[in-house]
C-alpha cells in the first residue's frame, strides 16, 4: 500500500467515523418517534421543564402521583365513591381503628410485592421529612403501621376525633417502594426530597405507567403491559402517555385545536366553536364544565373601613348590600364565557346530589329572600339595605359614609395581574359598587405579590378559592372559609372570628350520626346567612376537554361512566381512571365493569357505606369502663399547599375528652401473598433511521476506499 494510501484511509475512516456518531449518538440517546394512533397527548399539566418524580419532594413532575403511583383507594368526588385500587377493602375494627387490606395480586413494577411495610415505611419518611404522602396526618392519625404482608392499620388521634381528615389519609394513602426508598434514605437522608428518581430504568412504580423519556420539552410515559392490576382492571388503553410543554396557554389551546393533543386541561376561550372539530366538554351547552370548588369575593375584616363598620354593628349589613350588588350573571356571562354557575350563599356545592342534601333551603329563603340560595342583583335592595343601616351619602359627593362619617372610599379589589376572566369580574363588581355610594377601584399585581398581601392580610377585597369539594364537603369549605383558629392562606382569608363556628366544625367531623351532622350544618348556615363573612360568587370551572382526532369514549354528562377529571387533576389516581374506557378512533369503547356500584357487581363503595359500617361497629357491646375527663391542649396544623408556597399554620385548641370506650373486633383473616420471580426480557425494536444513517456513512467510507485503491 502506497504511503499515501496510508495516510488516506486512516484519515478517510476517521473522518467517517466522526459523522457517523455525529449523526448516531443523537439517535442512541433520543427515543425513537412514539406512535400518534397509540398516544394520548395532554396539555395543561406542565409548564416549565420537568423537574423530579419523587413523591418526597416538593415540586413533582405531572403525572407522577397521577399515573406512576396511585393510592389505596381512588376518590370520585362527582359520585362521591371510593375504587379499590391497591387495596382490596377496608374493615372498621372499632369506632377509632381502621384497617385496609392490600390486594394479593398488588407488586411494583420490579416484581417485588407491594406491602402494609411499604405503606408504614412511607408514612414513617414522611414525617421525618415533614414531605411526602400523608404529610400533616399526624394530627388526625395515631398511627399507621403493618400489621401483616397485606395488613394495614390506622388509628385514629383522639383528641380531635377528627374522621373527615383521618378517612382522607389513610383511604388516599399513596405508598413508595421501601426497598428502594430505605437505602436512599439511610444514604441521602434529608437530602432524599432531592433525589430525582428520572431514571426510566431503575424506576420503580405501582401505577400501570412509567418514564419512558423526558427533555425540557416534552414528558413521555409508556404503559406497562405486564402491570399487576391487569388481571382486575384490564389495562389503561393508550400505550403511550405524552405532554408536550408549550410556552403559553395560547400555543397548548392551538395544539389541541389541531388535533395534535387530546386531553386539555386548559382554559379554552369560546371552546364551543371548536365542538364542530371534534372537541368536546362535559356538557354540551352551557356552562359546558363541570363547577367544582366555591370562589368567593373575601372582604377583609381587619381593613380599615370593613373593620369600622363591625366596630360599628353595621358590617353584616354593609356584605349584604354589596353581595346584592354584585352582577352575577354578566360575570359569569361576558368574564367567563359563560362557564360557571353561580354559587349557592349556602357555601355549599349544590350542583351535585351528593351535597345538596346539606342545604336548609327554607332557612336560606328566610334570610337571602331566593328558593334556590342564590343572591340575585337588586342595585335598590342594596341601596335599601345600606339605608336602613344609617349608611348614606352626607356630603352629596357620592359616596356614601359610616354612621361615624368614615366614608366608603379608597378600598380596593384585587386579582393577580393576568387572571384576564378575573381581573374583569372585579372592574364590573367595582362599577357596580360605585352606583350604590361605594368608591372602589381594581388594583391587579403581579401574582407574587397579590399572595402575599393575602397572606399578611393587607387587602380590602380580594376574589379567592376554597377547599374543592371532596367527601367531607361542606365541612371542608366550612372550615377553610370560617374556622377562626385558621389564618391566611391555609383559611379564613376575611379573618373572621366566630368561636360558635368552630366548636361546630368540630362537632361535625367527630360525629357519624347524619341525622346530627345536618343539625349542625344547619346552625352554620345560619351563621353566614346573618353574618355574611364572605360573599359566594361562582363553582370554578374544572378545566376538562377532550378531541376525538385520535381518541373516543371520553365521560361526558351523556355518558358519566367517570368524573370528569382533568388531566392534572388533584386526587391523586382519579384521572387516569379516564384511560381505562376510552378507545382508538375506529374501535367501540367500553366502560370496564368494575366501574358500577359494589351492589351492581362493580367495585365503587358509596362514602356512605364507609359511615354506615363505621356505625355497626360504634353501636355498644361492653360496659364502659370510667376515664378521667381531661381537657387536654392539642396543636392541630393545616398544611395547604397553594399556588407557588407550602404554608403550614399552627393553632392551639383547648378540647374537653369525654368517658368513651374501645370495642375491639378480633378478625382472623388468610392472606395469600403472591410471590413473583422477577423476569427480564430484553425487547430488540429496529431504529430504521438509525439504520438508515449507518449505511450513509458506510457507504461513504466504501467509496473513499474504493477512489483510493484506485487511485494506487
Amino acid at each position: 500500500m502506497s504511503s499515501r494510501l496510508k495516510k488516506f484511509v486512516p484519515v478517510t475512516i476517521g473522518v467517517a467515523l466522526v459523522i457517523l456518531l455525529s449523526v448516531v449518538s443523537p439517535l442512541l440517546y433520543a427515543q425513537a418517534a412514539i406512535p400518534r394512533e397509540d398516544t394520548v397527548y395532554v396539555i395543561g399539566c406542565q409548564w416549565g421543564p420537568p423537574t423530579t418524580w419523587n413523591m418526597f419532594s416538593p415540586t413533582q413532575t405531572w403525572g407522577t402521583n397521577h399515573f406512576l403511583y396511585i393510592p389505596l383507594f381512588v376518590y370520585d368526588g362527582m359520585h362521591d365513591v371510593w375504587l379499590p385500587m391497591i387495596a382490596e377493602r377496608y374493615e372498621w375494627v372499632s369506632p377509632e381503628v381502621l384497617r385496609v387490606y392490600i390486594r394479593p395480586e398488588a407488586r411494583w413494577s420490579d416484581g417485588k410485592p407491594i406491602t402494609a411495610y411499604d405503606v408504614e415505611y412511607t408514612y414513617e419518611t414522611t414525617k421525618k421529612l415533614k414531605y411526602g404522602p400523608g404529610v400533616g396526618c399526624w394530627d388526625y392519625v395515631e398511627y399507621i403501621k403493618a400489621v401483616s404482608d397485606k395488613v394495614v392499620e390506622a388509628k385514629i388521634r383522639v383528641p380531635p376525633k377528627n374522621y373527615f381528615s383521618f378517612l382522607s389519609c389513610v383511604l388516599g394513602f399513596v405508598p413508595m417502594p421501601k426497598h428502594v426508598i430505605e437505602p436512599l434514605y439511610k444514604k441521602l437522608g434529608d437530602k432524599l426530597k432531592e433525589w430525582k428518581n428520572d431514571d426510566p430504568a431503575k424506576q420503580v412504580v405501582s401505577g400501570p405507567y412509567k418514564l419512558h423519556h423526558y427533555t425540557e420539552n416534552e414528558i413521555v410515559y409508556v404503559r406497562l403491559d405486564d402491570w399487576w392490576g391487569k388481571s382486575i382492571f384490564g389495562l389503561p388503553k393508550p400505550k403511550y402517555l405524552a405532554h408536550v410543554i408549550y410556552k403559553d396557554n395560547p400555543s397548548a389551546n392551538t395544539a389541541f385545536e389541531k388535533g395534535d393533543a387530546d386531553w386539555a386541561g386548559t382554559f379554552i376561550p369560546s371552546v364551543w366553536q371548536l365542538f364542530p372539530k371534534g372537541v368536546g366538554t362535559w356538557y354540551s351547552k352551557k356552562p359546558y364544565y363541570v363547577g367544582w370548588g366555591v370562589n368567593f369575593l373575601y372582604l377583609n375584616f381587619n381593613s380599615t373601613v370593613f373593620k369600622k363598620a363591625e366596630e360599628l354593628g353595621v358590617g353584616a349589613a354593609l356584605r349584604k348590600a354589596i353581595a346584592y350588588a354584585i352582577p352575577y350573571k354578566d360575570m359569569l356571562e361576558k368574564a367567563y364565557f359563560g362557564y360557571g354557575v353561580q354559587a349557592s350563599a349556602s357555601f355549599v356545592a349544590d350542583i351535585f346530589p351528593a351535597y345538596k342534601k346539606w342545604v336548609d333551603y327554607d332557612l336560606c329563603a328566610k334570610y337571602v329572600g331566593s328558593s334556590d340560595c342564590r343572591f340575585h342583583t337588586d342595585l335598590e335592595m342594596a341601596k335599601k339595605i345600606l339605608d336602613e343601616a344609617g349608611i348614606v351619602d352626607r356630603d352629596g359627593d357620592g359616596v356614601r359614609e359610616l354612621p361615624d362619617g368614615t366614608p366608603l372610599k379608597g378600598l380596593t379589589i384585587s386579582v393577580p395581574y393576568g387572571w384576564t376572566d378575573w381581573m374583569m369580574m372585579c372592574e364590573m363588581i367595582a362599577s357596580n359598587l360605585k352606583k350604590i355610594g361605594i368608591d372602589v377601584r381594581t388594583y391587579f399585581p403581579d401574582y407574587s405579590v397579590w399572595w402575599n398581601n393575602v397572606i399578611n392580610g393587607k387587602y380590602d377585597m380580594v376574589i379567592g378559592w376554597d377547599a374543592n369539594p371532596g367527601f367531607d364537603h361542606p365541612w371542608n369549605t366550612y372550615r377553610f372559609v370560617l374556622d377562626p383558629r385558621l389564618s391566611p392562606p391555609a383559611g379564613n382569608w376575611e379573618n373572621y372570628k366566630n368561636w360558635k363556628i368552630s366548636k361546630l366544625i368540630d362537632e361535625i367531623a367527630s360525629t357519624i350520626d347524619p341525622a346530627k351532622r345536618m343539625e349542625f350544618y344547619r346552625e352554620i348556615q345560619e351563621f353566614i346567612y346573618k353574618d355574611l363573612p364572605a360573599i359566594p360568587l361562582f363553582y370554578g370551572a374544572h378545566w376538562y376537554a377532550y378531541n376525538t382526532k385520535y381518541w373516543v369514549g371520553w365521560p361526558n354528562e351523556k355518558n358519566p361512566w367517570w368524573f370528569p377529571a382533568a388531566p392534572w387533576s388533584g386526587s391523586p389516581g382519579n384521572s387516569f381512571i379516564v384511560l381505562f374506557g376510552i378507545a382508538k378512533k375506529g374501535e367501540k369503547p367500553k366502560v370496564p365493569d368494575w366501574l358500577k356500584p359494589i351492589d351492581e357487581g362493580g367495585l365503587l363503595i358509596p362514602t356512605s357505606k364507609i359511615w354506615e359500617d363505621l356505625a355497626k361497629v360504634s353501636k355498644p357491646t361492653a360496659t364502659p369502663s370510667p376515664t378521667t375527663p381531661t381537657t387536654p391542649k392539642t396543636t392541630p396544623k393545616v398544611t395547604v399547599t397553594a399556588p407557588g408556597r407550602t404554608v403550614t399554620v399552627t393553632k392551639t385548641v383547648e378540647r374537653t375528652v369525654t368517658k368513651s370506650v374501645e370495642v375491639t373486633k378480633t378478625v382472623a383473616s388468610t392472606v395469600t401473598v403472591e410471590k413473583t420471580v422477577p423476569t427480564t426480557v430484553v425487547r430488540t425494536e429496529t431504529n430504521w433511521g438509525v439504520v438508515a444513517a449507518v449505511a450513509i456513512v458506510l457507504l461513504i467510507v466504501g467509496i473513499a476506499i474504493g477512489y483510493a485503491i484506485k487511485r494506487r
